[in-house]
Parts: structure tokens; sequence; C-alpha cells
């Protein structure tokens, strides 16, 4: 419950719900009541905050303003009753985490059983969203940290830590090429492909690299989803040109080999835990970055076991 006024707990149910219909139903009060304060507010400022059309309510230019500002009371409001907790010593608390889809399968699940294990009245709220969604959905408040892969715009937030995993073509294990130590383009050319395919990042990387080495792939399909170029390289189909991130827990199992690409020219795959850089962190969110580090820490020291070259945990 948070201690503001009655009206903009309806203002903000009616702006996510775009009905006053539906937010009275949502908060159990009466249409006309919802509709009540809203007028009020709405003479008082001296401007409308919603459009009535007959498909619903929208915000105006002015009901914008009023939901963001509303918004960011709110996340202020939930860091200073984390913070109070900290101080009185209760050990609870929430951290709302920020993460794309490729995470799912590889570090969340690791990062909820830690935090569960070391501190089991913390509650992990994971919203995945797509990954170039994530750093507005951060600035807005709408997490306390995120993960974010290959983030591009850094000004606005800061980075807490990060490592990079390189790129190169998975395989089953006993496919000619999985020899270990890393290859070039060259060497994957008499091999079945399964190409990426946007909106996959990896589609423009991969052109863009067969382009530079005058590589034309032997195509064997193409895919836009991480987890169905994995499952049609362990049907043996083809090879991929993927990120170890992406098949790293195949190979820890002994499902997937990686081999990583040699040259210069070759990216790797950053992935970041980044903040706010104007919202003060709870002791909470802290702790939980921090675990995240340990778990790259950790998958930096199984990339260097498995020859993976990779950049330091920062």
């Amino acid at each position: 419950m948070y201690p503001f006024s009655r009206f903009l707990t309806y203002f903000m149910e009616v702006a996510r719900q775009k009905s006053i219909r539906r937010a009275a139903e949502e908060l159990r009060i009466a249409g006309s009541a919802i509709n009540r304060h809203i007028l009020l507010a709405e003479d008082q400022l001296q401007t409308p905050l919603f459009e009535r059309l007959p498909t619903g309510m929208r915000l105006t230019a002015a009901g914008e303003l009023l939901y963001g500002c509303a918004r960011r009371w709110m996340t202020d409001y939930d860091d200073l009753t984390r913070q109070i907790d900290e101080v009185k010593g209760i050990r609870r608390g929430q951290v709302d985490l920020l993460a794309p889809e490729a995470l799912s399968r590889v570090l969340l699940p690791e990062l909820i059983a830690r935090v569960q294990a070391r501190h089991p009245g913390v509650v992990l709220n994971i919203s995945i969203l797509e990954n170039k969604r994530i750093r507005q959905a951060l600035l807005s408040g709408e997490g306390d940290i995120a993960l974010v892969l290959d983030p591009e715009e850094m000004r606005d937030l800061l980075v807490r830590s990060h490592v990079a995993f390189p790129l190169g073509f998975a395989c089953p294990r006993g496919h000619p090429l999985a020899r270990g130590g890393s290859l070039d383009l060259a060497q994957c050319a008499p091999y079945p492909v399964i190409v990426p395919e946007p909106p996959l990042a990896l589609s423009s990387v991969f052109s863009r690299l067969a382009a530079a080495e005058h590589v034309v792939p032997m195509v064997a399909a193409r895919a836009n989803n991480v987890q169905m170029i994995k499952s049609l390289v362990a049907e043996g189909v083809g090879i991929s040109f993927l990120s170890y991130l992406d098949v790293m827990s195949e190979v820890m199992r002994g499902e997937l080999a990686f081999m990583p690409l040699s040259g210069a020219d070759v990216p790797h795959l950053t992935l970041a835990v980044v903040q706010d850089r104007t919202r003060q962190l709870s002791r909470t969110t802290h702790m939980v970055g921090n675990i995240i580090r340990d778990i790259m820490a950790q998958y930096l020291r199984k990339m260097t076991q498995d020859d993976a070259p990779a950049g330091p945990v920062t």
C-alpha cells in the first residue's frame, strides 16, 4: 500500500487498464467514485488527464507527465521501505531484475537458487524483456538492476560488472570439428550450417564475417530462435554460429561442443549487469548483484578450462 492520495491510486489504475470500468473491477470500488476523483483533479489542474474515447480512456500529454512522475514516486517509496527494513535489521526484501530471454535457461535459474539458499527471505522478481527494451525499462523504474547483452548506450547507465563470451560454432560432440581449440570460418565451409536469421543479432554478424572471408556457407537450414538452432545442431542437421553463452549449459552437460572463432575481426558477446546511475540501490540489490558477479566469474573459469577465450569479469 502506497501512502499516496486515493486519487493517485485510481488514476494509475485507470491509466493501466485504459478503462474506468476495468479499474473499478480491479480496485473493487464503484466506477462513479473513480470518475469523480479524476474529474476533481482535472478541475484543480485545469487540464484534462484523459481523453474519453468510445473504446476507453487514453492519457493526454498532461496525463502522461503525471503518470511518469507517479511511477517515479512509487519506485522511490519502494527504495525507501527497503532501506528502512535494512536499518531495522529485517532479513527480507525484494529485488526487481530485468533480463533478456537468452538468460532464462543459463544464468537466471542458478541465480534464483543461490539467492534462495543464502537469503530465503529475499524475493527475486524477474521480468523477461526484449534486450533492446531493457535499458528504457530500467530508466523508467521498472527494475532495480538489469542484465543486458551488448549494451550500447552507457551515458545514463552504470555497469556494475561484465563478461565477454566468444562467438563460434556449436556442433555435436562427435563432429570432426569438435577437437578443441579455435578455428577460422574457412574450416567450417565444408560442413552444413544452420544459419541464424533476424531478429537474432548473430545473423548480421555471421553475414558480415562470411562476406569478409569470402566464404559461402553450405546452408542446411535457417532459424530465428536459438533453442530451435540448438535442437537442430543436436540432431546432426548441421553446425551453427552461436555465442558460448547460448550453448553453455549444453556444453557443461556434454551434449554439444563449442569451438570459438579466431580472427581479429570476430567480436565477443558482452553480458553486463547495469543500474540507473541516478538511483541508490538497497543492500539487498547489491547482494543480488554480487551473486550475479560470482556466477559470471564461475562461467569465466569454465570457459578458461574449455580453452574458450573470454574477457575478464569486471
